[in-house]
């Protein structure tokens, strides 16, 4: 039987709707030594309902409900029957006053907490996040947009029994004028932000992190004679934060400015200088960046040692850069550099020169493409004897020799300046790709390498690095993949990890915040379409890695696998699945923890209207 449909339903005179989704019912089951087992006959599916009222510059609207959506039965990451729904709605989208109201909401969902470079390990929790925008845009008057929004979520670390959960909540303000050729801007931004994140990888602690920040910066920037530009910028911000036991409170202000112009097609310069009056604070904010902890901060209220400790003094930095381009032909250009920075950190003034030149080549080379770059720079600083010789290297080359294509590119650097005077770092990375295709095109094998590593110079256990290899397969209707990385080092806990922070030097840093680690991992997958409308895909994953967080020491392993197969028949799918994840982490003291999931059944999806 059939039965007739309309692709848009009109609802009296002003709302128009549109429904589609996928309906499953099927046999599922999960089980596990440390999650409560369950498996039955269930229904599950996906839909979105979308429409519009009056028009859709007036109101339109989207939602999207989902409902036992594992990954053994449909496209979600899930190894789990998680469920939600995403909401999102425009309100005067074609007026001066256009807004925003959004809702989302997922539980029994799939996350990651990783280590960097190594296999991520695996969560189960719920989360939900709102947000709304208004906003009031007239032509030759001072643009105007408000923003709020607020998330929170719960997990659990599998193999662990600590749980952790964050909330986060913002306002900004963002205004924007154009007068007299001046481009104007101010933004106001006030944050807060809560997380609780567990320690698996150590001390098995809940550590707790907090930070309300609120911000002012204004902006302003006009065009110059000879092609030229003018900007400046001007932000201060107040925080009162505490990471893992350590307080910290203040305020940060900084300036900055540059100018620069293009007088001919193959010439130009700029000149760019900064100031900012708290120094320590923004050293602690490039150190903890991506924790959620948004430091932009300034004087002590308890602390455990490290930078915190430079924070009773005085600190502050300021430079003053110059930079001239010159393109001596097509492939080739010329850069000079001239800097001057003095800082003043720990109860002692700094001060270094540094004068410096590069350059560049980009051309057509032996039947393919380089780009290889060369710079060399001398500093001298007031705090050491002599100069320092710092230099920088780059090269890719790519091309195809008959049937292989081949590319690269790989960098080193010497010696190159950080965050402070008193520190040089080095570093490099490499890449590298081969595709090769046999049989006619029948037949395609391909492989890739890459890695990296940066330390201080001459200070040892300062490093971070790793290194990854993959290659893949494919014939006619079947592929497969294999890969391996390592990495090792040391990290900072985040709300989802371990995160690596850009070198701090030594003793800045708490060492109990410190996570030192090293660890492996490889994957392999498979996958193949033997048959029209019928697909089968599986992989195997397995990492595992030592860590060590306030002296204690910890083994990780983590070991997951998944296949699913599909068959369409007229507008049916047949789907079954397979999923499974072994997980532990030493330092919990408990066992491993081991779920299994299935599932089979049909699913069909619809227009409604």
């Amino acid at each position: 039987m059939a039965l007739p449909a309309a692709g848009q339903v009109r609802v009296g005179d002003d709302l128009n709707l549109n429904l589609n989704g996928v309906l499953a019912s099927g046999y599922s089951g999960i089980y596990g030594d440390q999650i409560a087992s369950s498996h039955g006959l269930n229904v599950s599916g996906n839909g979105t309902l979308s429409g519009s009222y009056y028009n859709p510059n007036f109101i339109s609207f989207n939602l999207s409900p989902y409902y036992g959506q594992a990954r053994q039965s449909a496209d979600s990451l899930s190894l789990f029957n998680s469920g939600g729904l995403d909401f999102s709605s425009t309100i005067f989208g074609g007026s001066h006053f256009p807004g925003s109201i959004g809702f989302s909401k997922n539980w029994d969902s799939q996350g990651t907490f990783g280590i960097p470079g190594v296999a991520n390990y695996t969560t189960r929790g719920s989360g939900q996040g709102f947000n709304i925008g208004w906003g009031a845009f007239f032509p030759d008057y001072p643009s105007l947009s408000a923003t709020f929004s607020d998330g929170s979520s719960d997990y659990s670390v599998l193999g662990s029994p600590l749980r952790g959960n964050n909330q986060v909540r913002s306002f900004t303000l963002h205004s924007g004028y154009t007068i007299a050729g001046f481009n104007l801007g101010a933004n106001y931004n006030l944050g807060v932000s809560h997380a609780a994140t567990p320690d698996v990888f150590g001390t098995q602690t809940i550590e707790k992190a907090s930070s309300d920040t609120n911000s002012l910066s204004f902006s302003a920037s006009h065009q110059l004679p000879m092609r030229g530009s003018f900007s400046t910028s001007f932000s201060r911000a107040y925080m009162n934060s505490d990471y893992f036991g350590s307080s910290y409170h203040g305020t940060l202000d900084n300036l900055n400015g540059n100018v620069g112009f293009h007088p001919t097609q193959k010439l130009s310069f700029s000149v760019s200088s900064g100031y900012a009056d708290n120094l320590t604070g923004t050293l602690l904010q490039t150190i903890l960046s991506g924790n959620g902890t948004s430091t932009q901060s300034g004087t002590q209220a308890g602390t455990n040692g490290g930078i915190f400790e430079s924070n009773n003094q005085k600190s502050n930095s300021f430079y003053v850069a110059a930079v001239a381009d010159y393109t001596i032909f097509k492939s080739a250009q010329l850069e000079l550099e001239a800097q001057r920075r003095q800082q003043t950190f720990m109860g002692s003034t700094f001060s270094a020169n540094l004068y410096g030149g590069g350059l560049s080549y980009r051309h057509p080379l032996f039947g393919g493409y380089v780009a290889s770059s060369v710079s060399f720079a001398d500093s001298n600083s007031d705090a050491t004897r002599g100069n320092s010789l710092s230099f920088s290297t780059s090269l890719t080359y790519s091309r195809t020799i008959q049937l292989w294509a081949v590319s690269g590119d790989a960098s080193y650097s010497q010696n190159v300046q950080t965050f402070l005077i008193t520190y040089m770092n080095s570093f490099y990375n490499y890449s590298g790709s081969l595709r090769r295709r046999f049989f006619d095109g029948r037949l395609i094998w391909g492989a890739t390498a890459a890695g990296s590593h940066s330390a201080l110079t001459n200070q040892p256990h300062t490093g971070n690095g790793g290194h990854s290899y993959s290659t893949t397969l494919g014939i006619h209707h079947f592929t497969t993949a294999a890969s391996y990385s390592e990495s090792s080092g040391y990290g900072l806990l985040g709300l989802n990890g371990m995160i690596q922070p850009t070198a701090p030097p030594p003793g800045t840093v708490p060492a109990d915040w410190l996570i030192l680690y090293g660890g492996h991992s490889y994957t392999f997958s498979m996958g193949t379409t033997p048959a029209r409308k019928l697909s089968f895909g599986a992989n195997f994953s397995r990492a595992w890695s030592n860590t060590n967080s306030g002296g204690v020491n910890s083994w990780n392993h983590v070991e997951q696998a998944n296949a699913l197969l599909n068959y369409q028949f007229r507008k049916l799918t047949f789907t079954s699945g397979y999923g499974r994840l072994l997980q532990g982490f030493s330092a919990s003291g408990t066992p491993p923890s081991n779920v299994n999931s299935f599932y089979a059944g049909l699913s069909r999806s619809f227009n409604f209207f």
